[in-house]
């Protein structure tokens, strides 16, 4: 005779274990991605500040003639992508409010 299907009978481990490898299997994961996203953001925004006093300075930095024509003919999305070409560490923030000016 057949063993009923029981959670012993399967071999499943114990609720604990299942919530321990559920922390590590998914939870964890999603922790280190925020973390380091964070850690980018901050980065970043630590560059702009080092690298630029103001808006204003930043903007003049930039070849705004070209981001233009690229809003104009490609799209909002191609300029912001010019821009973080040109400068990959300005926040994304501050290269869409550029992008958004112009």
């Amino acid at each position: 005779m057949l063993p009923l299907l029981t959670d012993w009978a399967i071999g499943l481990p114990p609720i604990p274990v299942i919530c321990l490898l559920f922390a590590l299997v998914v939870l964890c994961p999603a922790t280190a991605e925020l973390l380091a996203r964070r850690h980018k953001e901050r980065q970043e925004q630590a560059w702009y500040a080092g690298n630029f006093a103001s808006f204003e300075e930043f903007r003049g930095s930039v070849d705004c003639a070209a981001v233009l024509r690229i809003r104009e003919t490609r799209g909002v999305g191609r300029a912001l992508l010019e821009v973080r070409r040109q400068y990959p560490s300005v926040p994304l923030k501050v290269a869409a409010r550029l992008v958004r000016e112009l």
